[in-house]
Order: structure tokens, then C-alpha cells, then sequence
């Protein structure tokens, strides 16, 4: 296939999947509606990467692919370890909490306090969750077996999305279009063969098989060095 089919096929799956289980999003099954939103959020970010891509305009990209790569982190991590998505979420709203008694006005933001504290005891009470631990992103990483990822692609583009001046300096002299489509592809066919083991499917093994057969060719495309010529052109 070419690097055109590879991403057709690649977003027609992963809208597919997305469209057979749109009603979970609003479901009582926390950790099905968790893995449908980060899926949806990977697809969505995906096209927003390609849409810069065929524009030309690529300084944005590195924000948007690492979110991507965030969002498979929980995802991954969700679907190895079935209690991690409440207590992903219930870490990502205790952090809210902290910051909103320590940075703004306690008693203008108490019912918000309160709200979300009654949020998470009743998560708590609910899946009969105990622990603390602070799911950070190289905690969902390691979680989801993708800890490479998190040192590689991850770290190279968080340089750019913090600002910090190697980051900007990296981009001017290693970044490119290639890098881009490729990292993305990866992690919307990674986001695929993990989604469908936890969304209802009419086939969830035919799609694993799809996206490891597109995968393939990804991983073919890349060792032919067909992605950095893209590198050093534009994506069309």
C-alpha cells in the first residue's frame, strides 16, 4: 500500500469502531466510556495532524501528536488493567481539586469543591478503590507496557509543546512531516487493536488483524525510508 491508502484505511477503521459504539460515551460502564473518549480523542487529534499536515503547516503538530500519544497511554493502560481507568480518573480529578484550593478563591469555587469531592468518595466507595498513587503519564505508560514510547517519541515532542528552547531547536533540525504522519499512524492503529478488546464489536478480531496488517506496511514504509523523504518535503 501506499502512504495515501495506509491512511485512508487507518482513519476509515477507527471511525468505524467509534461509530459502533457512540452510545457509551454517556454509558454507566466507566472504563468502556473512558476507552471510547480516548479513542475518539486520538481519532479527532489524528485528523486535526493530517489536516495541518496537507496544509503545510507543522509547528502545531508536535502539541497535537503528543496529546495523541497521552490518550493512548490511557487507553493501553485501561484495557491491561481493568481497574486503572476509574483510578485514572479519579487521580486526574483529585489533582484538580488540589490546584483549585490552592491557586483560586475557596469559598467562590466551593461548590465546585464540593461537587468533585463527592465525585471521587463515590468513585471511591463504588469500585472499592483504596489507593493513592498518582497516575502521571509515565505511570499510564508503564501501566500500558508503552515506557519506549514515553522516553522516544513522547519526550521528543513534549520539548516543543513546553517551549523550552532544545525543543524548539530540535524542531528546527530533526522535525518534519514524516515523523508526524508516521507517529501518528502508529498510534491511532495501536489505539484500534487495544479499543476493540474492551467496545462491543461485531468483529473485534477481524479489526486487530486489519490494523496489524496495516501496521505492517507502516513499519514497511518507515524501513524503506519512505517517511523521511517526507521529512524533508511537504505531505500532500
Amino acid at each position: 500500500m501506499k502512504i495515501d491508502q495506509i491512511v485512508k484505511k487507518t482513519f476509515v477503521l477507527m471511525g468505524k469502531i467509534l461509530d459502533e459504539s457512540i452510545a457509551l460515551k454517556a454509558g454507566e460502564d466507566i472504563r468502556r466510556a473512558f476507552v471510547y473518549r480516548h479513542a475518539r480523542n486520538i481519532y479527532q487529534l489524528g485528523h486535526d495532524a493530517l489536516f495541518l499536515l496537507e496544509s503545510s503547516r507543522l509547528d502545531s503538530c508536535p502539541i497535537i501528536v503528543r496529546s495523541m500519544l497521552e490518550s493512548l497511554f490511557k487507553l493501553v493502560a485501561a484495557v491491561k488493567e481493568p481497574q486503572a481507568a476509574v483510578q485514572i480518573l479519579i487521580s486526574e480529578v483529585e489533582d484538580d481539586l488540589s490546584r483549585i484550593t490552592k491557586w483560586l478563591d475557596p469559598v467562590a469555587c466551593a461548590p465546585a469543591i464540593s461537587n468533585l469531592t463527592q465525585f471521587t468518595q463515590r468513585l471511591r466507595r463504588e469500585h472499592k478503590i483504596t489507593s493513592s498513587k498518582k497516575w502521571t503519564t509515565l505511570a499510564c505508560a508503564e501501566a500500558a507496557d508503552l515506557g519506549e514510547q514515553y522516553r522516544g517519541e513522547y519526550f521528543h515532542f513534549s520539548g516543543h509543546t513546553h517551549a523550552t528552547t532544545g525543543g524548539i531547536i530540535l524542531q528546527e533540525e530533526s522535525f518534519g512531516a514524516g515523523q508526524v504522519l508516521q507517529v501518528t499512524l502508529a498510534t491511532l492503529l495501536s489505539a484500534v487493536a487495544h479499543a476493540v478488546q474492551v467496545l462491543p464489536n461485531e468483529s473485534p478480531q477481524k479489526c486487530i488483524d486489519e490494523s496489524t496488517h496495516i501496521l505492517r506496511q507502516v513499519i514497511r514504509i518507515m524501513e524503506n525510508g519512505e517517511f523521511r523523504e517526507l521529512n524533508s518535503g511537504n505531505f500532500q
